[in-house]
């Protein structure tokens, strides 16, 4: 057959199956349609995602809420109960007191439907902001950043925002980075209503926290407290603007160079924490820099020494090797490069040879620390039987077998054997008694 009338006869096979393909897709995106779909934020309680959905043809019976903050890249799916037909309702109440988001979480969602003949409907993604609209809050930006606060008057709002936009020149210089995303920072008035905001079982020490991945800070800072101020402003915004410069799906910066930077970066020097870091070297409770890798200790004394010797090594490599390494190390971390590569590519020493030559700089070790671990091993003993007679109510040498129940370590229990002992004894006594009457004879009848 010529080529033309071959490409004729392909052209006619063809158009049957193109025109019914074409009208079921039309069809599907005019049987199925969404006329409400809306999300009721209610900070911090909950949110409640609403739909109405009509069909024009089959029943819809399948219908999917498919939702999660906009940054991440994987959205939580329920199938919210309703009645099957040709008009549907469907709500679902997400309870955020247990499945947390802060205050201003971007989020998204959208819906899925399917009627009874298979056809879908997928809506546009919707979002909204998770305000805490409990307080009439203020509201300023520059450079992605938005500062709220709700107690004080414009000037403070400009000094919020002026100490951000300084703690950016500082990042921009010291790891070559700024902000691609907007940054909410929400400044509560004390330390109660902040915590209003927070889980319900954050840690009772906490004075601020940012969600890195949400890119939400919140803080308790009062109008005038200019200390708190320069503290908590570029603390949190440090740890935003190194997971925008490092985020990447297969590795993370090890937290004592976060916390460190962030620390390094407050305007308001923390007090004490030079002669905490230098009592605790004389007395040989430094923690091991590695530790501080994946986290900190939960003991409130022991994570603000973590802290502090953070802060410390990131200054000592900014004193001897230069700010410069600040960014070639974090340029590493955006990489994936782990810290045991990273160090000794930037630096020429490995996570152990940064740490001894940071405590080189320290006052030496003048005491031991108390040593508070157990037996590296169980003791063999446990698995041997106890002695004839013996167990923890065992009578000690030259005492009477009864004395044992005195030396045991359950009062309760000896109580109660003790008291056992009593009534036993006083029925077999009484039981004595009668029979040595009736044998006298005492209880005859006249």
């Amino acid at each position: 057959m010529p080529p033309r009338r071959l490409l004729w006869a392909l052209a006619a096979a063809l158009t049957p199956l193109l025109l019914l393909v074409v009208p079921a897709r039309a069809q599907e995106s005019q049987a199925l349609r969404v006329t409400v779909s809306a999300a009721e934020p209610d900070f911090p309680d909950g949110i409640t995602f609403t739909l109405e959905a009509e069909s024009a043809g089959p029943e819809i019976v399948e219908a999917q809420l498919l939702y999660g903050p906009t940054r991440d890249e994987t959205l939580t799916v329920v199938e919210p109960e309703f009645t099957p037909g040709t008009r549907v309702m469907a709500s679902h109440r997400l309870d955020t007191r247990v499945y947390y988001y802060p205050p201003g979480t971007e989020i998204s969602f959208r819906w899925v439907l399917r009627d009874a003949a298979g056809s879908e409907l997928t809506t546009e993604p919707q979002e909204f902001v998770y305000h805490d609209e409990r307080f009439p809050w203020r509201e300023l930006q520059d450079r992605n950043v938005i500062v709220y606060w709700y107690r004080g008057d414009e000037a403070f709002g400009e000094e919020l925002l002026s100490s951000a936009t300084r703690t950016l020149d500082r990042l921009q210089t010291q790891i070559g980075a700024q902000l691609t995303q907007p940054v909410r920072i929400y400044v509560y008035a004390n330390n109660a209503d902040m915590r209003s905001a927070l889980q319900s079982n954050a840690v009772e020490w906490i004075g601020g926290a940012a969600w890195p991945g949400y890119g939400v800070i919140v803080g308790p800072i009062a109008p005038g407290d200019r200390a708190e101020l320069a503290r908590l402003i570029p603390h949190e915004l440090s740890h935003q603007v190194l997971h925008q410069a490092t985020e990447n799906p297969y590795g993370g910066v090890p937290v004592w160079f976060d916390e460190g930077l962030a620390v390094h970066n407050q305007e308001q020097r923390d007090i004490g924490w030079d002669e905490m870091v230098a009592e605790a070297a004389r007395e040989g409770r430094l923690i091991p820099l590695e530790a501080l890798e994946a986290s900190f200790p939960a003991d409130p004394e022991q994570a603000l020494l973590s802290y502090a010797q953070s802060r410390d090594v990131v200054e000592h490599i900014i004193a001897v090797y230069g700010e410069a390494k600040l960014a070639e190390l974090t340029a590493a971390f955006a990489s994936a490069t782990p810290v045991a590569e990273a160090l000794p590519a930037v630096l020429g020493l490995t996570v152990d040879e940064l740490d001894a030559e940071w405590r080189a700089t320290l006052p030496p070790q003048e005491r031991q620390p108390p040593d508070l671990s157990g037996p590296p091993v169980a003791p063999p003993e446990r698995f041997e039987e106890q002695p004839a007679g013996g167990g923890p109510f065992a009578a000690r040498p030259g005492e009477p077998p009864w004395a044992g129940l005195l030396n045991g370590t359950r009062p309760l229990a000896t109580a109660t054997a003790l008291a056992l002992c009593c009534v036993v004894g006083i029925v077999v006594a009484g039981a004595a008694l009668l029979v040595g009457l009736r044998l006298a004879g005492v209880d005859k009848r006249p």
